[in-house]
């Protein structure tokens, strides 16, 4: 019996290691990084109740069928983050009560760019939608289950925060990242999420194979 539990475990974390790899390398041209954090939600949403076929075959099917949706919103986030970095640098500088009334109103909207950032994409790989709907939906349901969404932010900006304290960890965390730590991370947040999208759920309606 613990033999058995013991094989499951370690055919468990090498999935994630090879799923942590294809997702690293298809990021690698930067501007595929939607399509294949897609990818990778969409396996790790099916691992977390063992529904998951073929990896690699799974990854690299919805990789391209939901290549053109997820790189459109990723490259409208990424031009949107960059202008939200240079405004935070900006409005920073802005003496008296305007600069933190700024750097408030700022930090909202960071807030909600971070749940669009977060979950847009395994909404894409769970669901079909339009583009917009996708965006709208990205803020409307995490908000709708907000204790799970809570704990996959607080997850997910840990994990995020620890990498980048201090030089030592960024060179450690580089490693964990490219290795494993990204599925690791998709696997967990994906426990919640299928809490989450639960109601939202029709089997008819589902973008499955």
């Amino acid at each position: 019996m613990m033999d058995n539990i013991f094989i499951r475990i370690l055919s468990r974390i090498f999935d994630l290691i090879v799923l942590n790899i294809l997702w690293v390398v298809f990021c690698l041209p930067i501007v595929t990084i939607g399509a294949s954090t897609t990818a990778l939600y969409s396996v790790t949403l099916k691992m977390v109740v063992n529904e998951e076929g073929y990896l690699i075959r799974d990854f690299w099917r919805a990789f391209k069928r939901d290549f053109k949706q997820s790189t459109s919103i990723w490259l409208l986030l990424l031009v949107l983050g960059i202008f939200f970095g240079i405004d935070f640098v900006i409005v920073r500088r802005w003496p008296g009560v305007g600069g933190q009334i700024g750097v408030f109103v700022l930090g909202i909207a960071g807030l909600l760019y971070g749940l669009v950032l977060l979950f847009v994409f395994p909404l894409i790989a769970k669901f079909e939608n339009t583009m917009l709907q996708m965006i709208k939906n990205a803020l409307l349901i995490p908000v709708s289950r907000f204790p799970y969404t809570i704990l996959c932010l607080l997850m997910t900006g840990m994990c995020v925060g620890l990498t980048f304290m201090n030089s030592t960890t960024v060179l450690i965390g580089s490693v964990v990242w490219t290795l494993i730590g990204g599925s690791v991370l998709a696997y967990a947040n994906s426990l919640l999420m299928r809490k989450i999208f639960e109601p939202y759920i029709i089997t008819t309606n589902e973008n499955e194979e």
